[in-house]
């Protein structure tokens, strides 16, 4: 059952089963969970949105049945999860969907994986999409020629997955339009990765958002998509955008020496060269 296909939930609907899994201390009994979050579904009708957002769980090895299938509990990246922590849910639900932490990727996340791959590949610095806009431009842009969207029903449930997992956004101007803004989850990698106030290589540091966010171009889910990159330094658009707007919010700090050996190749639309980065340095900030 693939994720961007019905009858799966979407991520919000999914956060509100794993809060009240995580607010009970002991396995919880389906019905229990039906009753509590959907009491004007009938009783017979077992089909609902609790049980499918169960089954997804499940499929990503984040919540397991126990007591001979009669109760349900979280495990995995989810286990011993605090109701009020939706990071911890972002990075969990990540995780599962990248093959991250020990995961295999899972395949009720091929398609969404494949369209994540394709819109970390587009410039937030000018681009938002809605389906219109992908359907009449982008449907072919995908190097292995096939459509990036088997059909429209899967675009809103895309960028509902997207925006869960800090891989894109709603678009701050404009109404019912999604940018390819990676900005949360580049900024959960490093606040899980980076110390703060030491300056890293900034090399380094774009060698571990990949390996963290492989759908990222240079990332190895990218590349197997064949997203290309001329080489190792150049930095992809949407992850310059969110590197330089961590700098803009103060949590990051970008240095450039100039016999530094290895600099990274930024995408700054504000120049008319790439922009070099030699040391990148995570502060401490307020939450964006």
């Amino acid at each position: 059952m693939a994720l961007l296909n019905t009858p799966v939930p979407y991520p919000g609907e999914i956060w509100v089963v794993v809060r009240f899994l995580a607010s009970r201390s002991e396995p919880v009994p389906f019905e229990t969970v039906r009753i509590f979050l959907e009491p004007h579904i009938p009783e017979l009708k077992k089909l609902t949105t609790a049980h499918y957002a169960l089954s997804t769980l499940r499929s990503l090895g984040l919540a397991e049945e126990t007591g001979g299938g009669s109760a349900w509990a979280l495990t995995g990246d989810l286990a011993g999860a605090h109701s009020d922590d939706y990071a911890a849910f972002q990075r969990a639900m990540r995780s599962a969907v990248l093959g991250l932490r020990g995961h295999e990727p899972a395949e009720t996340a091929d398609d969404l994986r494949r369209a994540l791959a394709w819109s970390l590949t587009r410039d937030p610095f000018s681009e938002s999409f809605n389906w219109a806009t992908v359907d009449n431009r982008h449907q072919k842009d995908a190097p292995d020629g096939e459509l990036v969207f088997v059909n429209d029903t899967r675009w809103s449930p895309f960028t509902a997955w997207a925006t869960a997992l800090g891989l894109g956004a709603p678009a701050p101007h404009t109404a019912q339009r999604f940018v390819p803004d990676c900005t949360r989850a580049v900024r959960q990698v490093l606040e899980e990765h980076l110390p703060t106030g030491a300056p890293s290589d900034a090399l380094d540091v774009l060698r571990l958002l990949r390996e963290h966010l492989p759908v990222v171009p240079g990332g190895v889910i990218s590349e197997n998509l064949g997203y290309g990159l001329p080489d190792e330094r150049t930095v992809g658009t949407a992850l310059s955008f969110a590197l330089m707007r961590g700098e803009h919010e103060k949590w990051l700090v970008m240095s450039s020496d100039s016999d530094a050996k290895q600099p990274i190749k930024l995408q700054d639309p504000d120049r008319l060269s790439v922009r070099l980065c030699s040391s990148i340095t995570r502060q401490e900030a307020a939450n964006v």
